[in-house]
């Protein structure tokens, strides 16, 4: 029974915990659900701001090359006041710069016009990688930065000729072919703010009157980093960025990652080729921390702990229940062993009780013999040993009832075969037989058949054989039928004279038959008979109203 419950605790806490587990984890499920809805449409947004912001450099440097082609004599307030929208609307713009075409015999000119505009004399210089500004080497053409906006901060740049810078020329001389918008290499850009940044020029050639005679360049430098953290603050708080030029793989165009941390690119969510004009750029996104990781919300761990707590109530209900179940399962057996050793002793009374009517019914015979013996009337002997036969058939009663261990019916095959050895005495020749089921009779009926039997045997024994002869025969046959109320038949046999022709059992003398008949109608039986000079035959129907035992 232990090993049940224990079993049964194991199954609850199993079961429980299952459930809580699964509560946990779909609670969590649904924010990774919701997570992963925000980092795809992240994404998606992402995807479409770069297209969207590159479309607008384009739009600005086409703007400037028409600007410049169209207009002879551009001074730089013009160029300031043209080029300020842009500076505001475009995020990421560190500068937008004209350079024009200037001959090396227009050289002096040159210079002669930037000093009147600046108050300072600046020369075209060139990019030295060791020394910083240089003065330029002698050529047919340079292309000088005439107009920068902002200015303030810019001014140095003013009189660089861009194509003194060797990285510069293959981007030049793409513009140069294409006649279309470029981008440059990624370059590093060194600030007053931050170091290490990187960024790139976006660059178109202008040309003349004469379609193939470029006159200058319009150019824009970005600033990477504060290009991707303007037109992506919302998906960088979701987001991480990585993008690299593919000709440029060494160190990444731009980078949302912590520097200091070492970058998995397994992790990567999705990885687009964004077509840059002649540049191709690999963008890789990375989830945060915040969105990549379990969730962990705390409305899964209240449900798991709300799912603890159920399964522990549960348990403890059960607990008790199994308690209280023990108890009264206790109390049953007690109150049961109780009943059980009142009934037993209730049951030794009253075989006690049967025991001693038997006993002083047997007394009383003993007392009947001993007045028999001073009698010599034979008539009066005759009516004592009659009822002394009446005495033994209830006390042979009395005695099955103690003998049957529920002492609550009689075995009617025992009682006969009782019956037939006591009554043997009045005739020791005849021989009997007995027929008979195992059929337990109520006390409400044992009493009466006893004492009817013991009448029809005894009236056999001493009327229907006229002399003692090993030919006389004595048959008992009781049958049973299975229906209803159990109707009992009891054929009692004899193959003796017979009965006289005018006998009439209602109307007999005799004090057997008044009995008999007295006692047939107390247990409703009923009683018949075939009698010829063979022998004769008595029937007693009666039921059974008690189950057979």
């Amino acid at each position: 029974m232990f090993g049940k419950e224990k079993f049964k605790y194991l199954i609850i806490i199993f079961l429980g915990g299952l459930a809580s587990c699964y509560l946990f984890y779909s609670a969590n499920q649904r924010q990774v659900t919701q997570n992963n809805f925000i980092i795809n449409n992240a994404i998606t947004r992402a995807n479409l701001k770069f297209n969207k912001e590159l479309g607008k450099a384009n739009i600005v440097m086409e703007s400037m090359a028409f600007f410049f082609k169209y207009n002879d004599s551009v001074s730089l307030e013009l160029f300031e006041e043209f080029t300020n929208p842009f500076i505001i609307g475009l995020p990421g713009i560190k500068a937008l710069e004209w350079a024009p075409r200037i001959a090396d015999e227009n050289k002096l000119l040159f210079e002669d016009s930037l000093k009147r505009v600046f108050d300072s004399t600046i020369r075209i210089s060139k990019v030295d990688s060791i020394s910083g500004l240089g003065l330029v080497d002698k050529k047919k053409y340079y292309f000088p930065v005439e107009f920068t906006n902002p200015v303030s901060h810019l001014k140095n740049v003013i009189g660089v000729d861009l194509s003194s810078d060797s990285r510069n020329n293959f981007t030049l001389a793409l513009a140069n072919r294409t006649k279309n918008i470029v981008f440059s290499q990624p370059i590093k850009l060194i600030t007053a703010e931050k170091e290490d940044h990187y960024g790139f020029l976006v660059l178109k050639a202008v040309y003349g009157s004469k379609e193939n005679e470029v006159v200058g360049y319009v150019l824009g430098v970005y600033d990477m980093t504060e290009y991707i953290a303007k037109i992506l603050d919302t998906e960088l708080k979701v987001l991480d960025i990585v993008i690299v030029d593919e000709d440029q793989n060494k160190a990444p165009l731009f980078s949302s990652f912590d520097q200091s941390k070492a970058l998995d690119l397994t992790t990567t969510l999705q990885k687009k080729a964004l077509n840059v004009a002649n540049r191709k750029w690999h963008v890789q996104y990375f989830a945060k921390d915040l969105y990549a990781t379990f969730p962990h919300t705390i409305e899964s761990y209240f449900l798991l702990l709300f799912g603890f707590v159920i399964t522990s109530l549960i348990g403890f209900i059960v607990f008790r229940n199994d308690n209280y179940q023990h108890t009264l399962e206790n109390r049953v057996s007690l109150r049961t062993k109780e009943l059980e050793n009142s009934n037993k002793e209730k049951l030794n009374l009253l075989q006690e009780i049967h025991h001693r009517v038997k006993n002083n019914l047997q007394m009383t015979s003993s007392l009947i013999n001993i007045q028999k013996r001073k009698l010599t009337n034979k008539e009066a002997i005759t009516a004592l040993e009659d009822s002394q036969s009446r005495i033994m058939a209830i006390a042979l009663t009395h005695q099955k009832i103690y003998q049957d261990d529920n002492s609550k019916t009689v075995n009617l095959k025992d009682y006969l075969s009782d019956l037939m050895v006591y009554q043997r005495k009045l005739l020791p020749t005849v021989n009997y037989t007995i027929t008979c089921p195992e059929i337990h009779l109520n006390l409400d009926v044992a009493v009466p058949i006893g004492l009817i039997l013991s009448e029809l045997v005894t009236n056999a024994l001493k009327h229907a054989f006229e002399i003692s002869s090993d030919d006389n025969q004595l048959h008992i046959l009781v049958t049973q039928e299975e229906s209803g109320a159990r109707l009992i038949l009891i054929r009692l046999t004899d193959n003796g004279k017979g009965l006289p022709k005018d006998f009439d059992p209602e109307k007999t003398k005799g004090i057997g038959f008044r009995i008999i008949n007295s006692l047939c109608k107390q247990i409703s039986a009923q009683m018949n008979y075939t009698s010829d000079e063979n022998g004769t035959t008595f029937i007693l129907s009666v039921k059974n109203l008690e189950n057979i035992i």
